[in-house]
This record gives C-alpha cells, sequence and structure tokens, in this order.
C-alpha cells in the first residue's frame, strides 16, 4: 500500500518536474563517485522517480555535452550516453539539482531529512515537494535570495543566471550578462583548480559570487559536492566545468534568451580557433511568468535538434571551451570569447516572460 501512495505523489507532480525539463538522473558512475547509496525505502523512491523522469522528460543537456565532447548519431542521447567524463555530466546536472540542506524551518511541513543532503537522487519527494512550494512563493509573487534554499533561488529566484535568465521581470540585459560573466569567471577558474575544495566562497572576489555565498562560510566542496562521500569531489574541477557548460547551453533555448538569428559571417576567435557567432542577444526572459509548458516545449530535444545544424549553434562554440581548459587557459584569455557569445543588442533591453507568457 505504501508502494502506490509513494507512487501516487510522484505522479502527482511530474507536470511541475517536466516543466524545467528536467532529468537530474546520475549514471551509476555518478551515483558511485557521489557515494549514494540507500535503503530499500529510497531505492523505491528512485525507481519510480526514474520512471517518470524517463516518460516526462529528456536528458537534453546531457546529449548536448556528450556531442560538445564529440559523440555523434542517436547513441549521444538518453540518461546512459557517457562520451563526456561522467563528473562534467554531473556538473550539467548541477544547475538544475544543486546540493543543499535545509534548516528545521524550512522542512516544515514536509517529509524533508533535515540531516541529510537534499538532492532529487537523495530525496526526490521532498525534491518534488519543495519545488512545487518554490513555484507557488513565486506565483504570489516571492523573491528569493541569499537565506532560502539553493532550488529555491537557482529555478525562481536570484541564481537563475545558472540557467541564462534574469531573476524578474525588469532586470535589464546587462544586470543579467554581468551575473552571468562573473559565473563563467568562477567556474572556469574552478574548473582550472585555481580554488581548493576548502576555498571559502566568500573569500572569492568576484562580485556575483560575494552576493549570492558571501555572508556564507561555504566552500567550494560545499557548493558543487555537498555530501557526495565518494570520489566526486577528486574531480570538483570537473563540475565546475560541466556548470558551466549548462549555462552556455541554456543561452540558447528560446525559453530562456531571445538571440537574433546567426548570419554566419560573424566569427567568436579562441586560442586560434574561429567558429560562428551565435546571434546577437535581444531579451533574457525570466521564468516566474511563463507559462512552464511552453518553456519546456523550447527546451526539448525537437528544439534542440532543429537548431543544431544553425551556424552558431551551442555545440559548435561549446567545443573551443573543451580545448581551452585542456590548454590550461586562463580566464583573462578566454573571457572575450565569452564576451563574443554574449554579446547584447541593447544592455538596457528589460527582461520579460517573451512570447511564453502564461499564468502558472
Amino acid at each position: 500500500m505504501r508502494s502506490w501512495v509513494l507512487l501516487s505523489l510522484v505522479l502527482l507532480t511530474v507536470g511541475d518536474v517536466s516543466a524545467h525539463k528536467l532529468a537530474p538522473e546520475a549514471t551509476p558512475e555518478e551515483r558511485r563517485l557521489a557515494g549514494i547509496t540507500s535503503g530499500a525505502r529510497a531505492s523505491l523512491e528512485r525507481l519510480m522517480a526514474r520512471w517518470s523522469l524517463e516518460v516526462f522528460t529528456e536528458p537534453v543537456h546531457e546529449e548536448i555535452t556528450n556531442h560538445i565532447y564529440g559523440c555523434n548519431g542517436d547513441v549521444c542521447a538518453g540518461n546512459q550516453a557517457t562520451t563526456a567524463p561522467p563528473a562534467v555530466l554531473a556538473g550539467v546536472r548541477w544547475n538544475d539539482d544543486p546540493p543543499f540542506q535545509l534548516l528545521a524551518g524550512q522542512a516544515q511541513n514536509t517529509n524533508c531529512k533535515t540531516r541529510e543532503t537534499v538532492r532529487f537522487e537523495t530525496q526526490p519527494l521532498c525534491w518534488v515537494a519543495l519545488f512545487r512550494d518554490a513555484k507557488a512563493g513565486a506565483a504570489r509573487g516571492k523573491r528569493y535570495g541569499p537565506g532560502d534554499a539553493m532550488l529555491y533561488r537557482s529555478h525562481f529566484g536570484d541564481l537563475q543566471f545558472l540557467h541564462a535568465m534574469a531573476a524578474a521581470d525588469g532586470e535589464s540585459a546587462a544586470t543579467t550578462r554581468d551575473a552571468l560573466m562573473g559565473w563563467f569567471e568562477f567556474a572556469w577558474r574552478a574548473s582550472l583548480g585555481e580554488y581548493t575544495l576548502d576555498t571559502r566562497l566568500k573569500d572569492v572576489r568576484i562580485p556575483v559570487i560575494q552576493h549570492a555565498f558571501g555572508g556564507t562560510e561555504w566552500r567550494v566542496m560545499d557548493l558543487y559536492t555537498l555530501g557526495a562521500s565518494g570520489g566526486l569531489r577528486r574531480y570538483v574541477a570537473d563540475v565546475a566545468f560541466g556548470s558551466l557548460l549548462h549555462a552556455v547551453q541554456d543561452s540558447f533555448a528560446a525559453g530562456h534568451v531571445r538571440r537574433e538569428e546567426a548570419s554566419g559571417l560573424q566569427e567568436c576567435h579562441l586560442a586560434g580557433t574561429a567558429v560562428s557567432a551565435p546571434g546577437r542577444i535581444l531579451e533574457f526572459h525570466s521564468y516566474a511568468g511563463q507559462d512552464h509548458g511552453l518553456h519546456a516545449q523550447a527546451d526539448s530535444r525537437k528544439a534542440f535538434m532543429r537548431r543544431f545544424q544553425e551556424a552558431g549553434n551551442v555545440v559548435e562554440v561549446s567545443k573551443p571551451l573543451v580545448r581551452a581548459r585542456t590548454q590550461a587557459l586562463e580566464w583573462h584569455a578566454v573571457e572575450p570569447y565569452f564576451d563574443c557569445l554574449f554579446t547584447l543588442q541593447r544592455p538596457e533591453a528589460p527582461a520579460t516572460a517573451g512570447d511564453f507568457l502564461g499564468g502558472n
């Protein structure tokens, strides 16, 4: 009987989870690296959640990342495709599913365990309940920021730049871009090992990191690998790079950003490599006021494949980043490339829901 109750709870929440096209199911190797183990009950919850995700969501980010790392054909799709390093794929999922713990007051009226890290893999029903609560709060106009749970902030609050989105309607494109560029700097430096697991975020002199985490005692380890008792922390630089790729990828999704169509005549240059520049950014979107179903359609595999052959597509422009990281190019050498990828047509353009306006 208990199994059916759990199944019903998962199915009732599928519509909300699929709205963001989330596919945070880890591969077996990622699960091993993160030290994720469970008893029979947790395994049952994970099995049901995994079933729901496979039916209603698509691992689009994972497929894009596998293409970036040289995969070709249909073998690049699916949760078990692992051309990209497992820890990079874990980082690609991190933006959708950053690990965090709840304070006792934040867990009231939920089934969440405050002593355990919250991830979709570890506390799936808790995760979905929190997502629903965050969504409802955002619909009422609540603004999430420092002090709120990471899941609230990353999908509906001040950390929406992790998805190349504005924190709220009306935010200027320049403000959103500045936050993104600060995140890219932090993640790039972390991907080169410039920060250690013990580096305190409050000591990272990048404004967006100071604003988001400067009031905490969090370390790089806590941000990227909280609760990972396995070997994932040995590959934290890969996790950081995967997170960076996720934000770049989201900037090519119509529900996140409105870009001009690329002409194919302009180029972006990095370490002797030239690629077609993507279209200029006309507007960043914000999520709270969007129809989440329409947003999900723009995040779908079908939408990705439709734009895969365009000049300046997300795979083409991301491959030089892999090479530049292999060459250990410092931030000052890659910053102009990010400037090119995120060129604004109008810095003052306010964020809106775009063509995805709806009543949620």
